[in-house]
């Protein structure tokens, strides 16, 4: 029995009579035509966003968008890969309408576009709204690091840069005692390198010796303790994989689709100081009097939840309990109870702990201001030795904002169930992302650069997520209105 047989190359035969034969009804290439069609360019800030009266044509810009999302779509980000793809890929050829622009141009584009790129995701946004497919009640917000083009070795020390500065002067001196050879040689003589070779090499020095002073000395000022040199604005930070120079990247989500409502790029290395401004954000974009927002213990922080509070942002965020009394063997904070009427704690032994004096802060920059409670009842107590190390008894402080962080507590014991439902929220988009979507490194520098970039995998997965809500035909459909789809769409 033989194989299953193909078309000999040699053999004349029939193609599809027009473009539009090649790619199927329900190809996904067909969403992004629909959405990339219907927008609005010319007011939507795009480079070329009006046609050029005089001179070269450029290429329309909705036609390069649609290239740059369906390489998202398939993992294709490179300028250069998607250069190749646009000459072999029936899809992309579709597309861009058989157009074939340079790895070049396409780069150019992708860095020139920023304003435009981020209204993009704003008028999907603003559609899948009226789609009805936001829930507006509740939002997960959450970050993940993304690697940074700099690589680790590329991230120095104060006293590693000093090193590769002390080198690069030696090797100046090296060159400048060899270009004094050269020009005390007889003519003639043989050299590994010329006087004009020479001259080149401590030029290249040069640059990088005064690159790599302005660092040090900007490292100096941030109080940082790396610069990263190939990408300043990246950072060395914790990831799942242990550290790497990265880029933390902040999304919120609504919980009803799992759809993306905004994303911001951070080089703070942690997500405390986060929530309130996400979370506002959040709030404002899908126009609501009040929110519900859940977050992990990393975004903890009393003036966050206050802050949120006060803007009728309802917050569950998981509380990290302190275990700085664990790690002494003594009474933890949990022990001593708070009588909200009288302002007193009852320790583990009954006593009452009074608040004494002003709020005090701890001494460290940006620090809470705290009351302090104290009992005289130490001195003679029988549990002293389990309660503290110190000679003048137990302190207990509290927070002048206290109760902010109780209320919080109350609504984590009523609800369990939304702090649950934040992992499964916040984990589908960025393990889509990053797996689904082959999106773990940043091709893009800086946080601007970086921001355009992520804002097109944002845009990517809204598109995507909606396909597998609606089916392709269906949101077609509703990308269109009433109107079939444009056959010739750049026209």
């Amino acid at each position: 029995m033989g194989y299953i047989g193909g078309v000999e190359r040699g053999q004349g035969m029939m193609f599809p009579a027009t473009l539009d034969e090649y790619v199927r009804g329900e190809n996904p290439v067909r969403v992004i035509g629909a959405f990339v069609e219907n927008l609005p360019i010319r007011e939507m800030g795009f480079v070329r966003g009006e046609p050029a009266e005089t001179g070269r044509p450029g290429y329309d810009p909705r036609m390069m968008l649609a290239v740059y999302i369906w390489g998202h779509l398939n993992g294709v980000r490179s300028s250069r890969r998607l250069e190749r793809e646009c000459g072999r890929n029936v899809e992309l050829m579709w597309l861009s309408g058989l157009l074939q622009p340079d790895f070049k141009t396409l780069s150019r584009f992708r860095k020139d576009n920023s304003e435009g790129i981020n209204n993009a995701l704003v008028k999907f946004r603003v559609w899948c709204e009226e789609a009805g497919l936001f829930g507006k009640d509740l939002v997960a917000i959450d970050g993940s690091k993304f690697k940074a083009v700099n690589s680790k070795s590329r991230a120095l020390t104060q006293e590693q840069l000093t090193k590769l500065i002390e080198r690069e002067k030696a090797e100046v001196d090296k060159y400048l005692a060899e270009l004094e050879e050269a020009d005390n040689a007889d003519e003639g003589e043989e050299r590994k390198l010329t006087a004009e070779e020479i001259k080149e090499k401590i030029r290249g020095l040069e640059e990088h010796l005064k690159k790599h002073e302005e660092a040090r000395e900007g490292l100096a000022e941030s109080g940082e303790n790396r610069v990263s040199l190939t990408d300043p604005e990246s950072r060395m930070m914790k990831t799942s994989k242990g550290s790497d120079v990265s880029y933390n990247i902040q999304t919120s989500v609504d919980s009803k689709h799992d759809l993306i409502l905004d994303v911001e790029v951070t080089n703070d290395v942690s997500d405390q100081g986060l929530l309130a401004k996400m979370a506002m954000r959040a709030k404002e974009i899908l126009g609501v009097g009040e929110l519900k927002v859940t977050a992990d213990g990393g975004y903890f922080d009393g003036d966050e939840i206050k802050a949120c509070e006060e803007e009728d942002i309802e917050t569950y965020v998981s509380i990290p309990e302190s275990k700085a009394a664990e790690s002494k063997g003594i009474f933890p904070l949990t022990q001593f109870e708070y009588n909200k009427e009288k302002d007193v704690y009852a320790c583990p032994a009954g006593a009452q702990m009074k608040r004494t004096g002003k709020p005090v802060k701890n001494g460290r920059a940006n620090s809470k201001e705290y009351y302090r409670y104290t009992t005289k009842a130490c001195s003679g107590c029988p549990l002293r030795a389990q309660c503290t190390t110190s000679k003048y008894g137990r302190t207990v402080k509290r927070w002048v904002h206290q109760e902010v962080v109780d209320r919080l507590r109350e609504r984590m014991a009523e609800k369990p169930e939304i702090i649950k439902k934040r992992k499964a929220i916040v984990e589908h988009p960025f393990g889509t992302i990053k797996v689904g979507m082959g999106h773990e490194r940043l091709l893009m520098k800086g946080i601007k650069g970086v921001g355009t970039e992520i804002r097109l995998t944002v845009l990517t997965y809204n598109i995507k997520r909606v396909m597998s809500i609606f089916g392709i035909p269906a949101m077609i459909e509703k990308l269109n209105g009433q109107n079939r789809l444009t056959q010739n769409a750049y026209a």
